[in-house]
């Protein structure tokens, strides 16, 4: 049965929506090359994208790490070749970056992929484990590709201790940390770091109206539950503030 909705044929908003792929809004594509002749290959391309429904991983290095896992990984053991390109809406697509070329035993990382740590230590015992065991690692349940926590060192809160608001600031919007880990990442963090550096913001009204106004304005709603989570931190520890919705 179709609904009409004004003039426009609609279906029915029930079921599982099916997947799509969405080409023009994704970090990452990849090009799977598959071998010729292998049980179960039946074509010598796959090709894919990093963004799918819903909104996508802001941090390039946590989503890069995701797919990798699921589902670059996994085709990796019937594959000549996986060439993984950054996406730049400014470029032809043939004049995309490559950052990772995934070969049988061996992997090559380029550009900013080459210095993420992160990335290249995870490659290095994935490959370590096939070449010196001959198995692969097991394919991940996709439900487990959940968007989880994803630890970095250099974000962990209690390693850093700033001397003055501006300080904080200059931390959180160096271009080449936003690059790393996103806009939103890092204006999520600084709002955050509020809840180990209260000082910083000279006293409690002055903080709360900061975070309120960080909150009202904030581009996504993970930016704008940290900002709520840092006001809650804040009336938790100075009850006098007044409260605000």
């Amino acid at each position: 049965m179709t609904a009409i909705t004004g003039n426009i044929p609609r279906k029915p908003n029930t079921g599982t929506p099916k997947f799509e792929a969405d080409p023009m809004n994704s970090t990452f594509r990849w090009e799977i090359y598959l071998t010729q002749g292998q049980h179960g290959n039946k074509v010598p391309i796959l090709d894919g994208y990093s963004k799918g429904m819903g909104y996508e991983n802001t941090s390039r290095v946590d989503l890069l790490y995701k797919k990798l896992i699921n589902p670059i990984l996994p085709y990796l053991h019937k594959s000549d070749t996986i060439v993984i390109y950054q996406q730049d809406p400014g470029l032809p697509k043939h004049l995309h970056p490559v950052v990772l070329e995934l070969l049988p035993r061996q992997y090559f990382a380029y550009d900013w992929v080459g210095q993420t740590t992160p990335i290249t230590h995870f490659l290095d015992r994935y490959y370590n484990e096939f070449i010196y065991s001959g198995t692969m690692p097991p394919t991940e349940d996709r439900r487990k590709n959940a968007r989880q926590a994803f630890y970095h060192a250099e974000l962990d809160h209690t390693r850093h201790s700033f001397a003055s608001l501006e300080e904080l600031h200059n931390f959180c919007y160096q271009p080449s940390r936003i690059a790393k880990h996103s806009a939103t990442c890092m204006e999520k963090w600084y709002y955050i770091h509020a809840q180990y550096q209260p000082e910083l913001f000279e006293n409690g009204p002055q903080l709360a109206d900061n975070l309120q106004h960080a909150k009202d304005i904030a581009p996504n709603s993970d930016s704008a539950q940290a900002a709520q989570n840092s006001l809650q931190a804040l009336y938790n520890r100075h009850p006098s503030s007044p409260k605000r919705k």
